[in-house]
């Protein structure tokens, strides 16, 4: 804008001047002219080097930013990574476990569950094994004898001589009714632990076993020191080899051995001991 006010300047001084000045005024003007020249030179001249600078700081800015967007990528590749292994492996990992200790959990719930039904089966196993020895150590009711007293011209020796003569001869149930009826009479004579060991023998005889050990638990139980005591304990212990109880027949006759080692019955006890565990387990009957 300025060359172009210097330039309409000149055009409008030309007519109106001399020669000489005219020439000097031209002078004058090329040498502005060149000063505007040079001067719109520079001035482009800094113009393009702040541009250049410009771009140069701009470009620069651009590599800060992309070496920013670098490091925030390589950042947040670092930070997943991290997070990866300290939450998402340990999390994986606690929840295998969890499954795992549901199903030991699971397992072990129907274990107990099997164990107790099987308890509960043995015990009532025990409970009905517990019944079943009750019934075999009570003593069996002996048959009713006549109410009252003795018939007239009955004695206690009478009496018995004629069940222990009936039972020498075979005849088993009028002798067990005797017995009885000498018990229940004349229970408190001397005579009456040798009636009631006779009734279980006869009961033995008569395979009626388990009456027998009955009959012979009441001899132990009503007359433990009397001489039929040891007989009675050997004849128990026989009976029960009968009824296929070995464990309890050995227990019997290792305990008639310890009580009277030197009587008769433990002598015929050790025999029968050392057969009884040189023979195989018996089936129970």
């Amino acid at each position: 804008m300025r060359t172009f006010a210097i330039a309409a300047a000149i055009v409008l001084a030309w007519p109106v001047a001399a020669p000489a000045q005219r020439r000097d005024q031209l002078v004058e003007l090329g040498r502005d002219l060149a000063l505007l020249q040079e001067e719109v030179r520079l001035m482009n001249k800094t113009q393009n080097e702040r541009l250049a600078q410009m771009e140069e700081l701009l470009k620069a800015m651009q590599e800060q930013i992309a070496a920013a967007n670098r490091s925030l990528a390589v950042l947040d590749s670092g930070l997943k990574k991290r997070l990866e292994e300290s939450m998402v492996k340990p999390l994986s990992g606690v929840t295998g476990k969890v499954d795992t200790l549901s199903q030991d959990f699971g397992y072990i719930r129907e274990t107990l569950v099997e164990v107790n039904s099987r308890l509960a089966k043995v015990d009532q196993r025990i409970a009905d094994l517990e019944n079943t020895i009750r019934m075999m150590q009570a003593p069996p009711a002996p048959p009713a004898a006549p109410a009252g007293g003795p018939p007239p011209g009955v004695s206690a020796k009478s009496l018995y001589d004629d069940a222990l003569r009936d039972k020498m001869g075979g005849n088993f149930d009028l002798a067990l009714q005797q017995f009885t009826n000498y018990l229940a009479w004349f229970g408190g004579t001397e005579l009456a632990p040798n009636a009631q060991y006779y009734i279980g023998e006869i009961h033995y005889n008569q395979k009626r076993f388990e009456d027998a050990v009955a009959a012979f638990d009441r001899v132990l139980e009503a007359y433990p020191n009397n001489s039929k005591t040891n007989d009675a304990r050997l004849m128990k212990a026989r009976a029960l080899m009968e009824l296929g109880n070995r464990a309890e027949a050995e227990q019997e006759l290792r305990a008639l051995i310890k009580t009277a080692p030197n009587s008769d019955a433990a002598r015929r006890a050790r025999v029968e001991l050392q057969k009884l565990t040189a023979a195989p387990p018996a089936r129970k009957r």
